[in-house]
């Protein structure tokens, strides 16, 4: 009833759109539960939670149609930027990727404050090390470090928040291979998504018997929905409506989406 009654106000707010089509790329490697599988095709089952909340967007904005792309997170950038695609999930904020696109902001401009009640999901990024190192993290800084380096993924934007702590950082093309990196010992640590990292070790427990989470938490970070310059610029109101839709998905219907991803 919740949901029934939001999506009838938010229909009210904005007027009616003409059928659009909008295309969306996310990564192509599984982030589980948010996107599930380790390639470039859309499950037709149990896709992810920040997918399905994706799909529910065509149900509940008249018109709207949504298609779907995989691809590798660079690339994912990229299209955006070039508006070769309409939008990209799950993108956390970093100030450089407003020349790609558009977050929601509470001012409706582009480079307004971000407004994080439009957020799709929020993620922690947590550090992995072996069990004999002495490399740690206090909640503001690392220690036992010295001369080595993290990995973290390519294109992610903890690489920067890493490098701007002046660390260097060996980037990966994927998680998994920041893992097998720690492994090999080719550096002291890896900084990654722990929805992820925490999926790799219990799908993986002799490849990383000997990998261990460190805690506190390096950084948590709301991550969003961007949208192209292009679909912006052509449909405002339509950008708006969008985000607000899934402002209302995520309060009333995450939960529920959610269940079907507990481990079984």
């Amino acid at each position: 009833m919740l949901l029934r009654t939001a999506v009838l106000y938010l229909c009210c707010v904005f007027f009616h759109v003409e059928a659009v089509q909008l295309t969306i790329a996310y990564e192509n490697k599984a982030q589980p539960p948010y996107y599930m599988g380790n390639n470039d095709s859309v499950p037709k089952l149990e896709p992810g939670i920040t997918v399905e909340m994706i799909q529910m967007l065509e149900q509940l904005i008249p018109g709207l149609e949504i298609k779907l792309l995989r691809r590798p997170w660079p690339r994912c950038l990229k299209e955006l930027g070039a508006n070769s695609v309409d939008g990209i999930f799950n993108a956390s904020y970093k100030a450089e990727r407003l020349q790609a696109g558009w977050y929601p902001t509470s001012d409706g401009t582009h480079s307004g404050p971000l407004d994080t009640s439009r957020r799709t999901i929020t993620i922690a990024y947590s550090l992995y090390t072996l069990k004999d190192s002495s490399l740690s993290w206090d909640g503001q800084n690392f220690t036992n470090l010295k001369n080595s380096k993290i990995a973290a993924p390519l294109g992610y934007s903890i690489v920067g928040d890493l490098e701007n702590k002046g660390i260097a950082v060996k980037k990966s093309l994927s998680t998994r291979m920041t893992f097998e990196m720690l492994v090999r010992r080719r550096v002291a640590g890896i900084v990654v998504q722990e929805v992820t990292g925490d999926a790799i070790l219990q799908a993986y427990p002799e490849d990383y018997q000997q990998v261990v989470k460190v805690t506190p938490v390096v950084a948590v970070k709301p991550y969003y929905l961007m949208l192209s310059h292009g679909f912006v610029h052509k449909h405002p109101q339509l950008a708006q409506q969008i985000w607000d839709t899934l402002r209302v998905i995520r309060e009333t219907q995450f939960y529920e989406i959610a269940l079907k991803y507990l481990p079984r």
